[in-house]
Formats: structure tokens, C-alpha cells, sequence
């Protein structure tokens, strides 16, 4: 049988040991905080070794289409699924590790305007002097670094699909955004699989073949849902008997015009039904986000 053999070394409270200057390579254990503190000789109160808890690992915490409370302990909270607008409630920004970054993101692409993703606060903390902090785009993504106290700040936020907001202090924002798309022609129209949002500012919807347009000579760009709401644009709103060959390509600008119900974009064949072909629609646009306190 083997014996155990006790070992304990010097120890004393946070206090004392802030007090003591103990031999060079000496271990001494402060019984208020239950870490190591390693001495050189020197240093009074030495050097506290770190704990476990105090440790930055990149997490990756996945959430299913609902609402969630954030951890402390995590890194990166990844929306694997968005099909109406969700929360994400933030830890107390003093229970935060200081200088540790928390992203929010949408893994799904599935955010949108209507179908937004809130990194909300807890208690009487803030973000940026909000209360909350607004994703409204596929794909997007907010970048958080506490005070260790009461405030949390923006320090990234962006997209794949190039969004580019400006916050104020109390959440009112504007964000450029470009949203493209890959359309495969056939029949007599084709439709985008991505939307103009409502209440978007659109700037352009811009499109370059990517493989040659066959059977149309030629083809219309519009929207399936007007401006103001109604069914329907102009025909070739955003471009008219554009090119069919594979590199062609238009920059569709507009007004600027506001957009007041959500609409996808259309691609109408001129001379005779689409037979093949595809093209990259992008949909530029702006919107500008309400104070959210």
C-alpha cells in the first residue's frame, strides 16, 4: 500500500499575501481568491498564477432558432437557424472578462430586417448608451468587449454580404448593404432568391452574366414589388434588353428610391423564353435603423 504524503504550502489571506515578498521560486497560496501566487524574491506580493475561469478558450455556442442568455463563459454565439426576430441577453457586463471579445453572428443567413437578431443588456448596463444592439442582415455579425463594469462596446460589426453600419449613442444606425444572388434563367421570367427590404433605400440592383443567357435575344431587370407597395415595377426598372452574352453586365442606378414592401428582383426574357443561362444580381441598398432607447 502507498502512503499519502500531505503538502501545504505558505498561505495566508489576499491582504497578507499582498503584504509578503517570499523567496525566489516560492509558491505561496492566497486562501481569499484559492490561486497560486508564485514569488522572486523580490515583488512583494508576487505574481498570481491564473485560474481556469480567468482564461480566454474560443468557444462556439450554437442556438436553433430562439432566444438566448449568454454566458460568461462564452465566445462566440453562432444562429445556426433564424426564422423570426431573436434575442441574445448579454451577462453582466461586470461579470465579463475585461478586454475579452463576445461575438454574435448569423450562421444561417437567414437574418434579415424583419427576422432580426438583438444583443440586448442586462440590468442597467449599456451598449454604446443603448440598450440593445440590432443584426439585420444575413449573415451579420456584432463584436463585444465589456468595461468590467456597467457598458458594452461595439467594437466590430459587419457582414458577408458587405454591410457597413454607423451607430449613434442610442442605437438609431444607418447601414450600406449589398446583397447578391445567383439566378439560373428558364421560362419566360426568373426570380431572385434574395429581397429588397421593406423600408430600404435602394440605390442600384446591379447584374453581370455568368454563363451566356440562351433563347432570349435579350432581358428586363425590375422588382417584383414596387416602391410604394403595389405589384410590380416599370419594365427594366434597374435595366432594359441588357446583353446576353456571359461577361455582360449593367449597374442598374435609381432615385435613390424608398422601398416600402419587401420584393425580390425579376429578370424578364425579351424575344422569347429563357432557355439557360445564369447572372449575378446585386442588390444595393441602404437602411436606417429607429433609436432602440
Amino acid at each position: 500500500m502507498t502512503t499519502a504524503v500531505q503538502v501545504q504550502y505558505r498561505r495566508g489571506t489576499a491582504s497578507q499575501v499582498a503584504a509578503f515578498t517570499g523567496a525566489q521560486g516560492e509558491l505561496v497560496v492566497d486562501t481569499t481568491n484559492n490561486r497560486v501566487i508564485v514569488q522572486d524574491g523580490v515583488t512583494a506580493g508576487g505574481f498570481a498564477a491564473a485560474k481556469l475561469s480567468e482564461v480566454v478558450t474560443n468557444t462556439r455556442t450554437a442556438v436553433s432558432d430562439a432566444n438566448y442568455t449568454a454566458l460568461v463563459t462564452d465566445r462566440n454565439v453562432a444562429y445556426t437557424a433564424v426564422t423570426a426576430a431573436r434575442t441574445v441577453t448579454l451577462p453582466a457586463a461586470a461579470s465579463y472578462p475585461t478586454g475579452t471579445r463576445l461575438s454574435v453572428f448569423d450562421e444561417s443567413g437567414s437574418c434579415s430586417a424583419a427576422n432580426s437578431i438583438t444583443a440586448a443588456t442586462a440590468g442597467s448596463d449599456t451598449i454604446d448608451g443603448a440598450t440593445s444592439a440590432i443584426i439585420p442582415v444575413a449573415y451579420g455579425y456584432l463584436a463585444l468587449e465589456s468595461n468590467g463594469s456597467n457598458k458594452w462596446t461595439v467594437i466590430d460589426t459587419a457582414a458577408f454580404n458587405g454591410t457597413a453600419p454607423i451607430f449613434a449613442p442610442h442605437g438609431s444606425n444607418i447601414q450600406c448593404v449589398v446583397v447578391e444572388d445567383l439566378i439560373t434563367c428558364s421560362g419566360a421570367s426568373s426570380v431572385s432568391t434574395k429581397q429588397i427590404p421593406n423600408r430600404a433605400i435602394v440605390l442600384a440592383v446591379s447584374v453581370y452574366v455568368v454563363t451566356a443567357i440562351t433563347g432570349a435575344t435579350s432581358y428586363n431587370v425590375d422588382a417584383t414589388t414596387s416602391a410604394s407597395g403595389g405589384s410590380g415595377t416599370s419594365a427594366g426598372q434597374f435595366g432594359a434588353t441588357l446583353g446576353v452574352a456571359a461577361g455582360s453586365s449593367n449597374s442598374g442606378v435609381i432615385g435613390p428610391t424608398a422601398w416600402y414592401a419587401t420584393s425580390t428582383i425579376k429578370l424578364t426574357a425579351q424575344g422569347s423564353n429563357f432557355t439557360g443561362g445564369t447572372v449575378r444580381v446585386a442588390i444595393q441598398y441602404m437602411l436606417c435603423g429607429a433609436p432602440t432607447g
